[in-house]
């Protein structure tokens, strides 16, 4: 058997035709639904904001992660549901949660949750969250403005509460 040279392997597997894998070609659009007339002002507190979303979480039995973005003017521009969880549980990934702020072409983000027990202070997982939410939005240059917990008598906003630090801008164009 004759030995060939590392040249040669190369030569001749270069002569082979190579198999060739299928790309994928997509297109990404977003289509809006529907519209709801909710006002296009800029929220001043949390409640405010709140009482935009309520009508979406107030009858539900399990919780529900909502995503609200926002323009450069911090106007609501689209509301959607990002996970539907169990009684005390919601399973939401960061990718799921900017995924609809980015097909939107969010400048900030306001993140929404329900505690179906009613009682709205946050767990261990709602703080880890809020903190990745926080770092990754960070990265993708859409910050978290809000993270808020409705619960039956109340909510819990985390900026107000001082756990988050990104900073809001007073000269909105």
């Amino acid at each position: 058997m004759v030995k060939k040279s590392q040249d040669e392997v190369l030569r001749e597997v270069m002569k082979r035709p190579v198999l060739k894998k299928k790309v994928g070609i997509i297109r990404l659009q977003m289509v809006r639904e529907s519209r709801s007339l909710y006002g296009m002002k800029r929220f001043s507190e949390p409640k405010e904001a709140v009482e935009t979303v309520m009508p979406l979480l107030e009858m539900a039995d399990r919780e529900i992660v909502l995503v609200m973005s926002l323009n450069i003017k911090l106007e609501p521009i689209a509301v959607e549901i990002v996970a539907v969880g169990a009684l005390n549980t919601c399973y939401v990934e960061g990718r799921d949660i900017f995924k609809h702020a980015v097909l939107s072409n969010a400048a900030f983000i306001t993140c929404f949750h329900n505690h179906p027990s009613g009682t709205p202070e946050p767990s261990v997982q709602d703080k880890q969250i809020t903190r990745r939410l926080e770092k990754a939005g960070g990265i993708l240059g859409i910050p978290l403005i809000d993270h808020i917990i409705i619960g039956e008598y109340g909510f819990y906003s985390f900026r107000e509460h001082g756990y988050i630090q990104s900073i809001i801008p007073t000269d909105v164009a």
